[in-house]
């Protein structure tokens, strides 16, 4: 059981630093390449779309962060 325990976290662990490398933090445009802008847009794709237990916002709030332009 403890084996088992220690298997899920690892995972969990693992997932979630595969999902947070790809994460967008520089844009083209040096006009929007700063930190208050990038917090503006993460929180507009925050509220765009909640955390779910699944996971699945973590890709979604990605995609809304490539669509505004960072890379």
């Amino acid at each position: 059981m403890l084996m088992r325990v220690g298997k899920c976290l690892a995972m969990t662990f693992a997932l979630g630093l595969v999902a947070c490398s790809g994460f967008p933090t520089t844009h083209p445009n040096p006009a929007k390449n700063n930190p208050a802008i990038y917090k503006i847009d993460l929180k507009d794709c925050a509220q765009s779309y909640p955390e779910t237990p699944d996971g699945v916002y973590l890709k979604r709030r990605i995609s809304c962060m490539e669509l505004k332009g960072w890379k």
